[in-house]
């Protein structure tokens, strides 16, 4: 597990590694740059074949729109030098979800799930709790688990020193009940 030594060791936290960061964010450029150029193909294609020229616009511009959302989170940790996820006895703090930590009271439980690959999602008591003030990027993966049945606020690991498996582990030290399968 990852600790920083500048907090105390009740807290364990995980920072973003600035290698990673910089692929994940190259990466979604990338991704960026498909959508816009597929969104302008379809466009030009719908006056030979509509269907084929919508269908293209369509997925160029939803590829566009989720690249924005991720872009946000590698732009957000790029521009923090704070751990992005911080475990406690006073709760758990993503700072991409809340400025301040979560206390583990407010939490009804931190399910994982098995979607293609295991990820952990944070579910609050109350949806309304002003605690809350999520970045794009959590706010579209929110979105995307409810049609996929599986709510709440997804834990993104990509681009960090964290794994699931040391996030979870960090939580079981506080919460063990709130960690349990969806």
């Amino acid at each position: 597990m990852a600790t920083n030594p500048g907090i105390s060791m009740d807290t364990i936290s995980f920072g973003s590694s600035s290698g990673k960061l910089q692929l994940l964010g190259l990466y979604w450029l990338v991704q960026l740059a498909i959508g816009v150029s597929a969104c302008f193909a379809g466009l030009y294609f719908s006056s030979q074949n509509t269907i084929f020229g919508l269908v293209l616009a369509g997925t160029g511009v939803i590829l566009a729109l989720v690249s924005v959302g991720f872009l946000s989170d590698v732009w957000f940790r790029m521009n923090s030098n704070l751990p992005t996820i911080e475990v406690s006895a006073d709760g758990f703090l993503d700072r991409r979800l809340s400025r301040e930590p979560i206390p583990w009271d407010e939490i009804a439980g931190i399910p994982y799930y098995w979607y293609r690959q295991r990820s952990l999602a944070v579910i609050l008591k109350d949806s309304a709790n002003p605690r809350i003030s999520p970045i794009l990027a959590l706010r579209l993966m929110e979105r995307y688990g409810k049609m996929l049945d599986m709510p709440g606020y997804t834990v993104i690991v990509k681009g960090s020193d964290a794994t699931i498996e040391t996030v979870e582990a960090a939580i079981r030290r506080f919460a063990p009940e709130l960690v349990r399968p969806a």
